[in-house]
C-alpha cells in the first residue's frame, strides 16, 4: 500500500520579515522532507529523503551475503576433503581429520550415493563433488527465497510538486 501525504506550516510574522515552510512527502517507499526558513536576505533550504526501499535492499545484500558466507564455507570444507582423499592424505594427520571431521557432517546424506572409485589410496569422492552441487544449487534457492519472499515488493511512483512564490 502506498501512502502519499503533505504536510505544510507556513510562519510568517509581519514585523520580522521571516518565513518558515515545512513540507513533507511520502509515497512510493520515500520520504522527503524539505524545509524552507527564510529571513530577510538570507534564505536557508534543508533537505531530507529517506529512502525506505533502499534500506531494505542494503538488508537483502547483508542476508545474501550471509547466504553464500555459509555455503561459501561448506564448500570450501567438501573441496578440500574432496583434494586431501585425492592425494591420498594420511587420515591420522590433525588438519585432515578436522577436514574429514567437519565435512562429514554435511555429507551425511550423500554417503552411499555412488561408488566412489579408488586405486593405490587415491579416492575420488563422486558423493561429495555431488554435495557440493546440491550445497551451491541449495544456497542459491534459499537466495532467490529470501528475496522474493522478504523484499520483492512492488511500489508505486508518487509525485508531488509544490511552489514556493517569492514576493
Amino acid at each position: 500500500m502506498t501512502r502519499a501525504s503533505s504536510t505544510a506550516g507556513i510562519t510568517a510574522p509581519a514585523d520580522t520579515g521571516s518565513e518558515r515552510r515545512e513540507v513533507t512527502v511520502t509515497g512510493g517507499g520515500v520520504e522527503r522532507h524539505e524545509r524552507l526558513i527564510r529571513s530577510g536576505t538570507l534564505e536557508r533550504r534543508e533537505r531530507i529523503v529517506h529512502d525506505f526501499v533502499a534500506e531494505r535492499r542494503a538488508a537483502l545484500l547483508k542476508l545474501s551475503q550471509l547466504v553464500w558466507l555459509v555455503v561459501g564455507i561448506v564448500e570450501a570444507l567438501i573441496g578440500l576433503r574432496v583434494l586431501l582423499k585425492l592425494a591420498a592424505a594420511n587420515p591420522n594427520n590433525p588438519f585432515a581429520d578436522f577436514i574429514y571431521d567437519a565435512s562429514s557432517l554435511f555429507l551425511g546424506p550423500f554417503f552411499g550415493l555412488v561408488s566412489n572409485p579408488s586405486t593405490n589410496g587415491l579416492v575420488l569422492e563422486v558423493s561429495s563433488l555431488i554435495a557440493m552441487i546440491v550445497y551451491a544449487l541449495a544456497g542459491w534457492v534459499l537466495d532467490r527465497v529470501i528475496a522474493w519472499l522478504l523484499f520483492d515488493r512492488p511500489s508505486a511512483r508518487t509525485v508531488s510538486v509544490y511552489e514556493i512564490e517569492r514576493d
